[in-house]
């Protein structure tokens, strides 16, 4: 059963988690669910919020690599969310699982809506330029965050592959991903916020447009708003290919003894 609490939707059932629930009266029952459901909104929405709207500055300011770890928080406390607000552990879920958290919402009982990575149809890219953009679906979106957005490449570890278009297939996919947990508006988490920068987020941000009047965006790339695309190599991710000097061991060896290197990397 759905349940709604100040612009919130929830249908965990606190009766199979607490102990004689049912013996309370209905407004301590309300202020119980209420809390819990507070809880979740500050812990996971608000702050993934905070996350995404991060992600998209950095990614207009061309810092990729800081863009993929932005999106990978953000991603991992909305996925969180949702689950939490049908009444489903997270606790097994250390670190940024983005791929099994994903497949936990879309098994999560209830038919799960599409999911979509596709631009907003108001945005126009020129085609010359978009077809540089790889097209990705839900799941290799997921994967792609999460290799790029993990923990070790925290330290540059490992290059990263980017175009603006995982920038447009992030605001799609955590639109409708938003939609779906039941939560306020984020304009709600972004009031307080500088100005100039919650202008720069809704820039080219038409599915979360705070307005009725559909809006004209000019053909991208333009000079308001820039495309952008990279590739990058790291000397770690060097060493440890196929093409590095046979010495290449001694400097991993080294670096193996003074600083902790990604799970990835093997050291003889």
């Amino acid at each position: 059963m759905n349940k709604s609490s100040l612009d919130f939707m929830y249908s965990f059932d606190c009766q199979k988690d607490i102990q004689n629930f049912e013996i309370f009266s209905e407004e301590i029952q309300g202020s119980i669910e209420k809390n819990i459901v507070k809880v979740i909104c500050e812990s996971f929405v608000e702050s993934g919020d905070e996350d995404y709207f991060t992600a998209r500055l950095l990614a207009q300011k061309g810092m990729h690599r800081a863009f993929f770890w932005a999106a990978s928080q953000a991603l991992e406390k909305y996925l969180k969310a949702y689950l939490l607000m049908r009444g489903i552990s997270v606790k097994e879920y250390g670190g940024h699982p983005l791929e099994k958290l994903f497949q936990a919402v879309k098994k999560s009982g209830k038919k799960f809506p599409s999911i979509s990575t596709k631009c907003h149809p108001a945005i126009h890219i020129n085609p010359e330029v978009s077809k540089s953009f790889r097209e990705l679906s839900p799941d290799e979106f997921i994967k792609e965050i999460e290799n790029h957005g993990s923990a070790d490449n925290r330290y540059n570890s490992f290059g990263v592959d980017f175009d603006s278009g995982c920038l447009f297939a992030l605001d799609s996919f955590i639109f409708h991903l938003r939609n779906e947990i039941g939560v306020p508006p984020i304009r709600h988490t972004l009031k307080n916020m500088d100005p100039g920068l919650v202008d720069a987020f809704y820039h080219y941000n038409p599915w979360f447009a705070d307005s009725d009047v559909e809006q004209k965006y000019p053909e991208l790339p333009n000079k308001i708003f820039k495309l952008s695309f990279s590739h990058s190599v790291t000397t770690l991710e060097f060493l440890v290919s196929s093409h590095a000097p046979r010495h290449a061991i001694y400097s991993l060896q080294w670096l193996d003894k003074k600083m902790k290197l990604p799970r990835e990397v093997q050291v003889q």
